[in-house]
Parts: C-alpha cells; structure tokens; sequence
C-alpha cells in the first residue's frame, strides 16, 4: 500500500501498486486478498489483467466489513497470481445438440 487510507463500510478503493508487469501471452494476472486483510473484510476484486497491457498494476479493494478499516502505508494488501488462460471459441447457433437445455439439464 502506497499511503496510509481508511475505508469505510462498502467502499471500494483502487489502489496503485507502483509497478508494472509483462504478462506472457496466454496468462492473465489477478491480485488476489491476503488471508489477514480478508479476515478483516479487506478483500481484493478480481478483473483480470490480460497479457496487453503495460501500464501501472492497480489492487481494487473492497471493504466488505461493517466496521471503517484503517490501512496503512506498506501495509501488504494482495498477492499477485499469475496463471494460464483458455479463450473460449464462441458460437452463435445453438442447434438442438445435447447441453444446450441449460440449468441442470444435463443432468447435474
């Protein structure tokens, strides 16, 4: 954390970290909460950041307490993950192929 803030109760906060990043294509990163700041109700969001982009990394945080939290300057909010990517081919007609029923049709 760069500076000292205080999040109130449903508030959200982006938070840059100071660095950037060059995600190999095929990988994405997400910043994910650190178990002590989760069990205060200081928890990261996770919109991923794609393998294009070069700018500074952000932690999107939220405070899902009832109470303020006061975080100061250093203080360690996520973690950074780095994992693999599967883009999905999408279709646009669905036919009449078994799974297209929807919401436990399947049989699940």
């Amino acid at each position: 954390m760069p500076f000292d803030c205080t999040i109130r109760p449903g508030e959200i906060y982006k938070i840059p970290l100071g660095f950037g990043i060059e995600i190999p294509d095929g990988f994405a990163g997400y910043v994910f909460p650190r178990t002590s700041m989760a069990e205060k109700g200081i928890t990261c969001e996770l919109p991923p950041i794609d393998s294009g982009y070069r700018g500074e990394i952000h932690a999107i945080i939220s405070n899902i307490s009832n109470q303020e939290q006061e975080i100061l300057k250093n203080t360690r909010i996520g973690q950074l993950i780095i994992t693999p990517v599967v883009i999905a081919d999408f279709v646009f007609e669905f036919g009449k192929s078994r799974g297209c029923g929807a919401f436990g049709s399947t049989g699940a």
